[in-house]
């Protein structure tokens, strides 16, 4: 599984994480992930999961004027969105927990398979 494939299956969650600090507009929650290398290339546009956000309930949407006078989207996050994202935050928790235990066991494998070869040299 390649990293694009990985990112897309969590981009709900990160894009509710930004959402949590505050209002934002679909190229600044771009931005937003570029800025901690989770890009969308390769996975589409942030505007169809937006779109699945707020039909769940999840975000909410405002146009409003941008300084520059053309108006913008703004989404913010609803309550019930925060109980999803703490939710998909803990699921998030116990599945890292859970590989790290598995590749822990594959590490000392690893280790003790070069202790015995080096006993053999």
């Amino acid at each position: 599984m390649d990293r694009t494939s990985l990112i897309k299956g969590h981009l709900e969650m990160c894009v509710l994480a930004i959402l949590s600090h505050g209002k934002s507009y679909g190229y600044e929650i771009m931005k937003e992930l570029e800025k901690h290398r989770l890009k969308l290339k390769g996975v589409g546009s942030i505007y169809p999961i937006l779109s699945k956000l707020k039909d769940q309930g999840w975000v909410t949407d405002t146009r409003e004027l941008s300084e520059s006078g053309k108006a913008r989207v703004y989404y913010e996050i609803t309550p019930s969105g925060d109980l999803f994202l703490d939710k998909k935050i803990q699921e998030w928790q116990e599945l890292q927990q859970d590989i790290r235990s598995l590749l822990s066991s594959n590490v000392q494998r690893m280790a003790d398979g070069v202790e015995q070869e080096s006993q053999r040299s």
